[in-house]
């Protein structure tokens, strides 16, 4: 280790310690320590690499013998069976080309995930095998992992002549959890491997991560990145680390430079605990995070504990502040709404931070995850406890059951129920858990959206209007001009399209929040943003904000559930005078508008097609509820746009636009629009929430 380095790591990890967090002395003296064991036991013939009940061979036998795995057990028996009479599939060089020659990586990386897979179905079938066979085969998929010409994605690596280069020693995600995956196995089935494996491995482990990354000290990006990147990759080379190395400098550099990418990964978050990358990058990031925070406390036996603190607890509490009912979730950015959050995670957050889970149980597959991710696989096998989770319908007292406003990432979210007192239903069916949420934040922001002053609003485990979540990752997902695609352009969010520009992209381009009000039930929610700032190419917008009212109250018949959206355009004085053509985009189609020369065009997107029942009103006929929209007929002029496109896992998915058109007022007195100064346009719309289990329909009239 360089002498400067190591100071500046030093100083670095000292600033740290006001977080609870160990320093680099409280580091040098335990992984000291922890040597001279383990020095005294290779002298009395007692060794063993690392302790650690989680990679205990007969605990993991015992605990997938369990009741509540016996799905997951299942799933992996027919995996590995699968695997054991089949032959490992190619990565060959024409997939690893595609790529740089057509920007396609789908094709490479279904292989490259399915030969994990495999891998990880059978290292768990080996532990309850007698069959020799088994043994073979997983020593041939160690091997055949080790021979890949890189661990990493070609999506991640460098292209033209500094490819190669690029190649060797470069360590992107999946680099990182190859080697993570690969250092558990060994030390789980360490006893039954041949021994010429378990070199190989700890040869490639070196080859390819520990010299560049801790005996070179190679630069990465991810390591100072405030995003997944600096946990994931961090973490995965960390716990191998913890794993393999037996060097005691070569150690403590790891563990300092994994704590270092850490603090990097945690500035990402506000004290609010928010992700803005979205809950399934918050699966990703915070999951490795805490991975690797408990292998080392485990490790340290306590010493070296990360997972703890109030900014620890904020970000735990994360998915259960934006879950809205019946496994679904808010999912701005590149996230989901039904989300697979590894139960093994939960449970041992639920039990590190005194959570509480108001989730359903549900042990993941090892086959519907995409990735076939290992270190989920393992702890959900190893931590998962379904004595945590405490359903929807309990009568517990659920904390986390409430509306929330994270300030620092600038999403408000209310939560509430429409109980109705139906003789004829039962208490379940009486009552339909309804919410909203609205998205300020920035357009610069990690799998970044042009997206502020969206909303969603959901209902009985449904997003009725919604947010399209992530596109199929593509070279162009991720390349100059991504706006331009319907994911992520402000064309795929419920905002509107001004003087024909849609929302720039940027720092600059951000959500001031004059109001974020939430009721003390957490069931009523006001919201006011200024959206001017994402409009800075509309040529005569002065300002726009939008207001957003959610209440939740009886009326004289019913409880409903009512959102009220205000947006307000000023314009300069010549501002209306403006006539501007709608082009429709992502080769769809405009139905039942002419707004040839409007200046604003509402928009409101579902995956639910929803109905023009007459002028001034539309509805949206959910599975639970219907959304019945009311809106000024006089001045706006109503649509139906249909966005036919795909989603994250390249499945068919078609969206729904409702657009509303400003045609004007009739008179040059309507005072909507009569200000001193600028000109002003008002689009008032009214959205009325009832379940359908109730025959009668909400008035519109009232």
């Amino acid at each position: 280790m360089k002498d400067s380095n190591h100071e500046v790591e030093n100083e670095n990890i000292n600033k740290r310690s006001a977080m609870g967090w160990p320093d680099a002395l409280c580091i040098e003296q335990v992984i000291h320590q922890k040597m001279n064991d383990r020095r005294k036991d290779e002298q009395k013939n007692q060794s063993q690499p690392i302790e650690l009940s989680s990679l205990d061979a007969n605990r993991l036998r015992e605990k997938l013998s369990r009741p509540e795995l016996a799905t997951l057990y299942t799933d992996l028996k027919t995996h590995g069976e699968r695997a054991l009479k089949e032959p490992m599939p190619v990565l060959s060089f024409r997939l690893y080309r595609q790529f740089s020659d057509m920007g396609e990586r789908k094709a490479y990386e279904e292989v490259y995930f399915d030969r994990r897979g495999r891998l990880a179905a059978v290292a768990m079938l080996a532990l309850n095998s007698t069959d020799a066979n088994v043994l073979h085969r997983l020593e041939d998929m160690l091997w055949a992992i080790c021979d890949e010409y890189t661990w990493c994605l070609p999506a991640h690596l460098g292209t033209g002549e500094m490819e190669q280069e690029q190649v060797h020693g470069n360590i992107d995600l999946f680099a990182a959890e190859t080697v993570h995956m690969l250092a558990e196995i060994v030390i789980i089935h360490a006893q039954q491997l041949d021994r010429l494996v378990i070199e190989r491995i700890r040869s490639e482990a070196e080859r390819r991560v520990f010299t560049p990354l801790y005996r070179d000290q190679r630069k990465f990006h991810w390591q100072t990145a405030d995003h997944n990147w600096s946990a994931v990759c961090g973490g995965c080379c960390g716990m191998a680390a913890l794993l393999l190395l037996e060097d005691e400098n070569i150690l403590r550099e790891s563990i300092c430079q994994t704590v270092s990418c850490m603090e990097a990964f945690l500035s990402g978050y506000g004290e609010d605990g928010g992700c803005a990358e979205g809950l399934g990058y918050w699966v990703y990031g915070f999951g490795y995070f805490t991975y690797y925070a408990e292998m080392l406390r485990v490790y340290s036996e306590g010493e070296l504990n990360l997972l703890a603190g109030s900014k620890i607890a904020a970000i735990a509490a994360f998915p259960l502040r934006v879950h809205l009912s019946g496994g679904t979730f808010v999912n701005y950015s590149d996230s989901a709404e039904q989300e697979e959050i590894p139960s093994g995670l939960l449970s041992l957050l639920a039990e590190r931070l005194e959570l509480q889970v108001d989730l359903p149980f549900h042990m993941p597959l090892l086959t519907n995850d995409s990735c076939h991710r290992w270190a989920h696989l393992l702890r959900n096998v190893m931590w998962s406890d379904p004595e945590v989770y405490v359903d929807e319908g309990s009568s517990v007292q659920r904390t986390m059951d409430q509306g929330f406003i994270f300030p620092d990432l600038g999403w408000m979210i209310a939560k509430g129920s429409l109980d109705y007192a139906d003789t004829q239903a039962t208490k379940d069916e009486g009552a339909v858990h309804v919410a909203c949420s609205v998205k300020g934040g920035h357009n610069d922001e990690p799998h970044n959206h042009n997206d502020l002053g969206q909303f969603i609003i959901h209902c009985g485990g449904e997003n009725i209007l919604c947010d399209p979540g992530a596109g199929l990752y593509t070279q162009a997902y991720f390349a100059p001009g991504r706006e331009q695609l319907f994911h992520i352009s402000s064309s795929g969010h419920s905002v509107p399209w001004i003087q024909g520009q849609e929302q720039s992209s940027g720092r600059q381009a951000e959500a001031q929040v004059l109001e974020a009000k939430l009721s003390e039930c957490g069931g009523d929610l006001d919201v006011t943003l200024d959206l001017t700032a994402a409009y800075p190419e509309a040529p005569s917008l002065a300002r726009f904000t939008r207001h957003v009212r959610w209440r939740i109250a009886p009326d004289e018949r019913r409880m409903k559930a009512e959102l009220r959206q205000t947006d307000r355009f000023q314009w300069k004085n010549e501002g209306m005078s403006r006539v501007v053509r709608l082009e429709s985009g992502s080769g769809s189609s405009v139905s039942g508008l002419d707004a040839g020369g409007a200046s604003i065009v509402e928009r409101w997107v579902s995956r639910i097609q929803p109905v023009m029942v007459e002028a001034g009103k539309i509805h949206w006929q959910g599975s639970h509820a219907t959304i019945h929209m009311k809106y000024d007929a006089i001045c706006w002029q109503a649509g139906i746009e249909t966005v036919h496109t795909v989603d994250h896992d390249n499945v068919p998915v078609t969206f729904y636009r409702t657009l509303l058109a400003w045609s004007g007022p009739n008179t040059e007195n309507d005072a909507r629009i009569d200000c001193p100064e600028r000109l002003e346009a008002i689009c008032e719309v009214s959205f009325i929430i009832e379940p359908r289990n109730r025959e009668t329909e909400v008035s519109m009239n009232e």
